[in-house]
């Protein structure tokens, strides 16, 4: 078994199917008759007014995945635009030789999947919770619409040029040593969703695709170093630019 045949086997034994995790089971959805306080505070809907944000907010419909389960799959049709609530999420491209590479890390706050959605082409990628996450669903024809509220579509093209950014130096990063990954993945984080991360060692382990034990070795080596600061699923990044640069 050679080519796409073998990466899509891969896939398949790698993930979870949707119905198997209950992630696309219609009564997983929370409902909610207010507009959750949480949309209006992002770029998203700033420059909107408070009616228009109001009728922005009715598409998008809050989800809950668990840590494993995949939100999407490659090749499957782009139906949704996804905006991450909490947790994290792994955007997945399997390798010619099947091995999963990380294009990026979804935080909180941040579209993904949009592309495709606007192109009218399959999901590029996979994406798969890091941990367990809610997420808002956004269906197609909502988000195509709401792209037409410059506010908006400026906004996302924005946050576009970012995942671009960051997808970039995570593949230049695949072939560099776990340590360097991992600093990296550290510091990515941190200057994102602040310097306070609840990450546990198995999370570290397969964002920069690696041992659990390596992870560990690697962390108690930037611990000694005074570079963070690491509890039971907690890490607070304490030299962010010195892991910037890498650690050999």
């Amino acid at each position: 078994m050679s080519g796409r045949p073998a990466r899509e086997a891969a896939r398949r034994e790698r993930l979870p199917s949707a119905r198997e995790a209950g992630g696309k089971i219609v009564s997983s959805w929370s409902w909610s008759a207010s507009v959750d306080p949480y949309l209006p505070r992002l770029p998203f809907f700033k420059g909107l007014d408070a009616e228009r944000s109001r009728r922005a907010a009715r598409g998008f419909f809050l989800r809950r995945y668990s840590r494993g389960e995949a939100i999407f799959c490659e090749g499957e049709p782009a139906q949704a635009a996804y905006l991450l609530r909490s947790g994290l999420v792994k955007a997945v491209k399997l390798s010619p030789r099947a091995r999963p590479v990380i294009l990026e890390i979804i935080v909180p706050g941040h579209f993904f999947g949009m592309m495709p959605v606007l192109d009218r082409k399959p999901y590029p990628l996979d994406a798969v919770c890091l941990q367990d996450c809610e997420l808002y669903r956004v269906g197609a024809k909502d988000f195509s619409e709401l792209m037409a509220l410059p506010p908006f579509s400026q906004a996302v093209y924005g946050d576009v040029g970012e995942h671009l950014r960051h997808s970039q130096a995570l593949r230049a990063l695949a072939k560099e040593p776990a340590p360097r990954r991992i600093a990296y993945i550290l510091w990515l984080l941190s200057s994102r969703i602040g310097p306070e991360l609840r990450l546990g060692r198995e999370e570290i382990a397969d964002m920069a695709a690696t041992t659990v034990e390596t992870a560990i070795r690697v962390l108690g080596r930037l611990r000694e170093e005074g570079l963070v600061e690491a509890r039971w699923k907690r890490i607070k990044v304490l030299k962010p630019q010195i892991l910037r640069g890498g650690v050999d």
